[in-house]
């Protein structure tokens, strides 16, 4: 029997509306395949990184970071992390990036430094990341190392809680003129908005995201850190495709 012509035009519209969020997303490690395969692992330990049941942002597994002051450097530090190097970024294009990251209370940042645990370095490996969110002492630290032979930018400093889920999206366009942009949510509430600035090298394609441990146990002997839930959408992404689950 031939489709009445208004359901011809309402069929692809509940398609779409029924479409999940993830559909259009570039990345997505949410670690419910069971293992940690969904991006590349920096590790000088092979136990460094490793799933776990609990704590958990949702679904049935997080990642578990473990870095400890004896574990051998890779990539010239001490870190356990996960990179993103693979999907491609493009330059003069916005970009979405979700990621929930849970402190445990035993955690100890450094004092006198800082640890980086979620940033975006160049293609080129530049000496800092463009975009970096830290922890320093009880304050999560968000840095700009943005232009080459500038001086670090600290743009926002913000109380750490442990025994949470912090959430983090990140609306960013890199840009290596004063057409670039980025927004910052924590927990919901936007840190961070500037416009016509420089947040990326002049390189072909735009930085890629890392998370997990580096440079954290330069006063303590172990750290563990857990992540979960991260997504990366391109232009056409939103808040709430990237965001974790209790944020949309």
């Amino acid at each position: 029997m031939p489709m009445p012509p208004m359901s011809r035009f309402f069929l692809p519209l509940l398609i779409a509306s029924a479409m999940p969020l993830h559909a259009a997303l570039l990345k997505l490690a949410d670690f419910e395949t069971g293992d940690v395969t969904q991006l590349r692992i920096q590790q000088g330990s092979p136990d460094a990184v490793t799933l776990v049941t609990s704590p958990v942002r949702a679904g049935k597994y997080a990642a578990k970071m473990l870095l400890r002051a004896t574990d051998p450097e890779v990539a010239k530090g001490q870190r356990a992390e996960f990179t993103d190097d693979r999907t491609k970024i493009q330059m003069d294009t916005e970009y979405w990036y979700g990621l929930s990251l849970y402190l445990p209370g035993e955690f100890k940042a450094p004092q006198k430094r800082d640890a980086v645990l979620f940033q975006w370095h160049t293609q080129q490996g530049g000496p800092s990341p463009v975009l970096a969110i830290r922890v320093q002492g009880d304050e999560w630290v968000i840095t700009s190392d943005a232009i080459p032979g500038g001086k670090r930018r600290r743009m926002k400093r913000l109380p750490m809680q442990k025994d949470v889920w912090t959430d983090w999206v990140v609306h960013v366009r890199w840009a290596s003129d004063t057409t670039g942009f980025w927004s910052i949510w924590k927990d919901g509430v936007e840190v961070i908005n500037e416009k016509d600035i420089i947040t990326q090298y002049p390189e072909k394609l735009g930085p890629y995201a890392k998370f997990g441990q580096y440079h954290s146990v330069e006063e303590t002997d172990r750290n563990v850190i857990y992540a979960d839930e991260y997504r990366v959408a391109g232009p056409e992404g939103s808040y709430e495709m990237v965001a974790p689950p209790k944020a949309r």
